[in-house]
């Protein structure tokens, strides 16, 4: 199945079955060309928004060497990378959440692809500790990052404190094209995210592992705001929600689901949304 040009769209019958992360060979793990590598946030407060995710989220928070007046931190859950978070001046309003970042040979290069597609870059391409980045505006103001280097060849999603990424749009079928296009999915070289059409949702596959999904719609709580969505797991869904507003944030769909699928729809303290699900 394929519509336009460039990603191609596996159908849900021609895939291979799923595995689970604990029983994936070392090769199933690695990094594909497009696949996520690492989340961010920038908040307002970094003291507080440490206290929040390490109270309600269950987090620990260690130091990032840089400049004083810009703050960072990497969050960690039982030993595993969640992201880093880091202390900003700018008010990101409506775009404020948490940033997925995205592998490609050539930031400047995936950049170029970018710009033609009609998006805005808003940081570099410029060269950090961590290796090449851009941080860019995609359709409908979704923002993503682009790395050429993982900061953490441990951080995955699927298996640990990231559960899934999505991207909720209007047009699942556009988004597919516009990030295909520009990361490389499903060109046929065989070392980039392959994609498919299932259950109503594009799914990003790297390898056996599902990376991202793309949704029609927003998050519950979201009309109108189209964004990448991070959803992560606790270890108590019920106990994460009552915590929520006793830290300063607030519940925007509560838990459902059975116990093994149970999920809410939170925000910290300074309104960025993001999904807890039980592990």
């Amino acid at each position: 199945m394929r519509r336009g040009g460039g990603t191609r769209l596996i159908p849900v019958g021609d895939r291979k079955p799923a595995a689970s992360a604990g029983s994936l060979p070392p090769e199933a793990l690695r990094k594909a060309r497009g696949a996520p590598c690492w989340l961010s946030l920038a908040s307002r407060d970094l003291r507080a928004a440490e206290e929040f995710y390490g109270r309600v989220l269950g987090w620990c928070h260690v130091p990032l060497l840089g400049s004083p007046r810009k703050p960072r931190s990497l969050a960690v859950r039982a030993g595993a990378p969640v992201g880093t978070i880091s202390e900003t001046t700018c008010d990101l309003g409506g775009h404020a959440a948490w940033t997925p970042y995205f592998a490609v040979d050539d930031v400047d290069v995936a950049v170029t692809r970018l710009r033609e597609r009609g998006a805005t870059v808003a940081v570099g391409p410029l060269l950090t500790g961590a290796g090449r980045i851009a941080v860019v505006a995609g359709p409908e103001g979704a923002v993503f990052g682009l790395r050429q280097e993982a900061p953490d060849q441990n951080w995955r999603v699927g298996d640990g404190p990231i559960a899934r990424l999505e991207l909720h749009t209007r047009d699942i079928f556009a988004a597919a094209l516009f990030y295909g296009g520009a990361l490389g999915w499903a060109d046929g070289s065989g070392d980039s995210c392959e994609v498919e059409y299932a259950h109503g949702q594009i799914l990003v596959r790297d390898g056996l592992r599902t990376v991202a999904a793309l949704s029609d719609g927003t998050p519950p709580g979201f009309e109108g705001r189209h964004r990448w969505h991070a959803c992560f797991r606790v270890a108590d869904v019920d106990a994460a929600a009552a915590a929520a507003p006793v830290w300063g944030g607030r519940v925007v769909a509560p838990p459902q689901g059975p116990s093994h699928r149970r999920e809410a729809v939170l925000e910290d303290r300074e309104g960025i949304p993001f999904t807890v699900v039980a592990s």
